[in-house]
Parts: C-alpha cells; sequence; structure tokens
C-alpha cells in the first residue's frame, strides 16, 4: 500500500478505498492494501485473513466475469465500524441474482466456491444491479477492543475535528455572503483559494481548471502559475495521478525529506465532467489535512464547480438565443430558395416538399419552368444537416442554376457542378448525392442523370421504369463521365424524385422500407392520377405527415411531375 494511500485513509477517518483493473495481480494488490489497513486499525489476525479471503474471491469474480471495457475500473471502498467492517465492490460486469443459500460445489465444478466462501466468511451480503454495472455490499462484525488510551486519543480528535467543522462552517457561511458580490469567475476562484489557505493553514494553493480540454490556472497561492498544458499531460505527477484516478493525491511528509510540503490535490467534477483541480499544502507542519480539511476542501470545490456551471449556463443562453435567430433566419433564407408553387409547361404540371430534421438541412428541390420545352428538375442531399449542410445546399442550387444553357443535357450540368464544386467538397470531406433531368414533351422524351442519388421513378401506363445511381456522389472520387438515361414521355406520365428521408427506419413516423417499395407504391396506387398536387396529398398521407407530429430523424424531401391536362371548362350551347 503506498504511502498515498495511507495518508488518504487516516484523512478520511475509518475509511479506505483502491481503484485498479481488471487484472488478478490488481486483485491481490487490492487486499494487501485493504489487510495493511485493518492492520493499523487494530483488527486481529482472524479478521485480518478473513477480509484477505473475502476481497480476494470478490476480486476474482469480478476480474473473471469482467465485460468492461480497457480503460474501466472496479473499486474497493471500505467503512470500519466500531463493531463490523463494510465492504461495497462495484465493477462493470453484467449483473447476476446472488443465491440466497449457496452451497459447495462438486469437487470437480469449475466455479462457485467463491460465492460460498464468501457467504460462508460474512454476516451480511447484497448484490445490486445499477447504471453501468454491480455492487457488492459485504458486512462482516466484529469484537471491538479498545483500551482506555485508545478511547482518550478517540476523544480528543472528536473534540479537534468539531472544532475544524465549526471554524468551517463559518467560513463557508462568509464566502457564501461574499461569493454573491462577486461577478468575475477569476475574482470568485481567488477568493475561494484564499478561504481554503485560511481554513486548512495551508502555505501555498492553486487553482486549476480545464477549459477546451487544457488546464489553466485561474489562482495561486504562495506559488507561480505553471503554463496551460492538455489535462492527460501534466507535468505535476500529483495533478497527473488524480486525474488519472479520478481521486485525492496526497502529499506526505517522509522521513528522508521532512521539510517536504504535507497537503492534497483534489480533482473535483460535475457528474463525469473534469471541472479542475485545486492544490495545497504547508510547509511548517507534518501533521497531514485531517478529515475536516478534506471536507471542506471538497465542499468549496463544490461551490467554485456550481458557480462554474452557473456561468456557463448563463453564456450558454445567450448563444443559444443568438444561434435560434440565426436557425431562423437561415431557416426563412433555405425556404425563400426554394420554388413557389408553378404553373403547368407544356402541360407538364409540378408540386414539391422539402422538410427538415433540424430547422435546417441539406436537403432541396428545384423546379425551372423551361418556355417551348417542359421543366428542369433537381432534387439534391447534402451530406449532413444544420447550417453547413445548408450552405452547401445554397452553392450547390446556385452553381446549378448557372448552367441555364446546358439543361437540355443533364448528365453535362452535373459534370459542369462536380468539376466546379469538387475541390470544395474534397477539402470539406463533403459530398452532394443529385439527380436531375428535363422533362421535354415536344420531343416526346424525359432526360435523367444521376450521381449517387436514390432512384428516380418513372411511371407510366406502359409500365414502371427506375433511373439508378449510375455514378457516385459528386465530391467522391473525382470527376467521372455521368450517363444520360433517355426515357419516353407519354400522356400520364408521373415521376417522383426523392430523397433517402424516405426510407429511414429512424423516423417515428410511417416510413417506407426500402426504394423497391417506394416505386411500386408509386406506380401502384397512384395509377390514373396525374395531377401532381393530388400525387403530393397522397404521398404525404402515406408518410404520416404532420407538422406538429414527431420531429423526423432526417430530412424528407420530393418532387413530381406529370403529365397533367386539367380538364377544360364545357361550353354552354346557345338556345
Amino acid at each position: 500500500m503506498s504511502e498515498e494511500e495511507v495518508s488518504r485513509s487516516e484523512a478520511t477517518g475509518h475509511a479506505w478505498q483502491w481503484a485498479g483493473a481488471y487484472t488478478l495481480g490488481a486483485v491481490r494488490e487490492a487486499a494487501l492494501g485493504a489487510k495493511a489497513f485493518l492492520t493499523r486499525h487494530g483488527l486481529p489476525e482472524s479478521e485480518l485473513a478473513a477480509w484477505e479471503l473475502i476481497l480476494t474471491e470478490a476480486g476474482n469474480n469480478s476480474v473473471i466475469h469482467s465485460k468492461a471495457e480497457p480503460d474501466q475500473s472496479w473499486q474497493i471502498h471500505l467503512l470500519l465500524a466500531p463493531d463490523r467492517v463494510i465492504a461495497k465492490i462495484q465493477d462493470a460486469n453484467e449483473g447476476f441474482i446472488w443465491p440466497a443459500n449457496p452451497q459447495l460445489p462438486d469437487d470437480d465444478a469449475e466455479s462457485g466456491r467463491g460465492i460460498f466462501l464468501i457467504h460462508s466468511l460474512t454476516d451480511f451480503r447484497k448484490h445490486s444491479h445499477i447504471l453501468g454495472g454491480n455492487i457488492l455490499t459485504l458486512e462482516r462484525r466484529h469484537t471491538p477492543a479498545k483500551s482506555v488510551e485508545d478511547l482518550e486519543a478517540t476523544l480528543d480528535a472528536m473534540t479537534e475535528e468539531l472544532a475544524s467543522c465549526y471554524e468551517s462552517l463559518s467560513a463557508i457561511f462568509r464566502f457564501t455572503a461574499e461569493a454573491r458580490r462577486t461577478t468575475r469567475l477569476e475574482d470568485f476562484a481567488t477568493s475561494l483559494l484564499g478561504h481554503l489557505g485560511t481554513i486548512t493553514a495551508s502555505d501555498y494553493g492553486m487553482l486549476r481548471i480545464v477549459s477546451q480540454n487544457q488546464l489553466t490556472t485561474m489562482a495561486t497561492h504562495g506559488c507561480e502559475a505553471p503554463p496551460p498544458c492538455p489535462v492527460d499531460e501534466s507535468p505535476h505527477p500529483l495533478e497527473a495521478a488524480a486525474v488519472s484516478a479520478r481521486q485525492d493525491q496526497w502529499i506526505d511528509v517522509s522521513d528522508e525529506n521532512p521539510a517536504a510540503l504535507s497537503g492534497l490535490v483534489h480533482p473535483f467534477y460535475h457528474e463525469d465532467e473534469l471541472m479542475g483541480l485545486i492544490s495545497l499544502g504547508r510547509h511548517h507542519s507534518a501533521q497531514p489535512f485531517n478529515a475536516g480539511d478534506v471536507n471542506v476542501v471538497h465542499t468549496f470545490a463544490e461551490f467554485l464547480a456550481q458557480q462554474m456551471l452557473s456561468r456557463r449556463h448563463e453564456e450558454e443562453a445567450i448563444r443559444s438565443s443568438l444561434a435560434r435567430h440565426e436557425f431562423e433566419l437561415a431557416s426563412a433564407i433555405q425556404q425563400s430558395l426554394l420554388p413557389p408553387p408553378l404553373g403547368a409547361v407544356e402541360q407538364v404540371a409540378v408540386a414539391g416538399h422539402c422538410e427538415s430534421a433540424m430547422t435546417i438541412g441539406g436537403d432541396f428541390y428545384d423546379l425551372v419552368p423551361c418556355e417551348g420545352t417542359g421543366y428542369f428538375f433537381v432534387i439534391a442531399d447534402v451530406m449532413g444537416k444544420g447550417v453547413a449542410a445548408s450552405m452547401m445546399a445554397a452553392v450547390t442550387r446556385a452553381t446549378i442554376r448557372s448552367l441555364g444553357e446546358d439543361f437540355d443535357r443533364p448528365d453535362m450540368v452535373i459534370e459542369k457542378v462536380a468539376t466546379q464544386m469538387f475541390d470544395d467538397l474534397d477539402r470539406l470531406e463533403m459530398f452532394v448525392t443529385l439527380a436531375l433531368g428535363i422533362v421535354d414533351p415536344p420531343s416526346g422524351y424525359i432526360r435523367i442523370a444521376n450521381a449517387g442519388h436514390c432512384p428516380v421513378i418513372v411511371s407510366s401506363a406502359n409500365g414502371l421504369t427506375e433511373v439508378p445511381p449510375s455514378e457516385p456522389p459528386i465530391g467522391v472520387g473525382g470527376v467521372p463521365r455521368f450517363t444520360l438515361h433517355t426515357l419516353p414521355w407519354h400522356e400520364g406520365t408521373r415521376v417522383l424524385a426523392y430523397t433517402d428521408g424516405l426510407i429511414d427506419s429512424r423516423n417515428e413516423r410511417p416510413s417506407f422500407t426500402c426504394p423497391e417499395e417506394v416505386s411500386a407504391w408509386f406506380h401502384e396506387a397512384t395509377e390514373g392520377i396525374t395531377d401532381p398536387l393530388a400525387l403530393k396529398a397522397l404521398l404525404l398521407e402515406r408518410l404520416g405527415h404532420d407538422p406538429n407530429g414527431a420531429v423526423l430523424a432526417d430530412d424528407q424531401t420530393f418532387v413530381i411531375l406529370s403529365q397533367h391536362s386539367p380538364p377544360r371548362t364545357p361550353i354552354t350551347p346557345i338556345t
């Protein structure tokens, strides 16, 4: 057992704790450390032997059945009460039911003896499954044996402890009142360190906080501030040990170096997040910090953590308000880029829909009327969500719109877009799936190109055709040549181009399971319907569309085009 562990157990009263790796060597280390702790507090040899065996068997069970990650540890906590020892063994293994009356297994059995031995040697056992692991609580009673001198020493220690607690409590009240008047976190930290130095009679102190995975000195007392460093690379051994072990590290006075400091390094956390480190030390006294000193350090660290969280929440609220405004503005801009309701051109009617999983997203569609030809359409999905995806979507749309003279050759449009945007997409490690085409009734054809996008569905009385992603998305694999798919355009032909949000199983609303299901549904359920607005309503109903319903996991966007001749108003004959 190390000097740090000995000092820690003394400073925290009759308690001891240990944490280590899931190895049999660590089990042996823990058992010997616990035995040394109990020895220091006067337990007889019979109790020491019993607890060494109990903890060895419990530790072996935790290690042998470990399902933990390599960086996880298992822990032992011992509490020495006047008439019993209480042990808690915590691990990250799968839970099991502790048998009510374990029996000694057969001689050839490979397991079961450890539980039988633990059951036989303890007076109370409780195995609890908690979030992320298990806690095994064990108790073994013993007969207190204290001399008159021991009792007098205990009373003296209790008196000193009460006096220390009273002084600490008074200082906490004074500090709380002062903290209400402090606005800057640096001033708050300096005041906190000063109060701690007074209460604990420390000659030096240092407060380091974690900011962007860096340890930064916020306040010092009696020492120079070290430069910032990564949290996991502190040059100070006790700081590094405190971060690694996630518990107090003790600065001990040794016989070889009696002038050394006594004190501690305390890491403080919020939930599982390391907030900072408080280091305190004494030059003038070989007396290690007592339990009262440690408790007040922990209490003040909690004050600081709460103050840091409060300041963080205030800053996040301001940033959130600004971000919300920016998101609303970006959403309005993105919506303004979508085409307005458009009339038929060459009897080609159109409709579209775009709903983002977030306020803004990377899906978009575009419809460009081409007088004398028909409609040029675009459906695209930028990798990712949020502001970055929406910005790249706007750039893609603008790039496509600048190539209007090439709309009659969708393959050439995609190739030029890929050429212009490849360097930017490659640098940003992004890509865009894209399908576009031109419906050209005068020529009797629809021409489509598809760069890594969902299949474009073309349905008519003559059957169903899917235009697959013949080439990769733009931004991936250089700039290939893109295939031009030319299909006949008949009266009653219907086209559906969509993004993969329609087949995302994570959506809480109804969705399709695969592209083949989308194609089959569109071909069969819309037979005989050529009004694109009616087709849009039918598809939204199938998708369980509800603006106030469940949030989408992925953007849902589609565009529909059809050969549609509105019914003519009958002419009333003149009588």
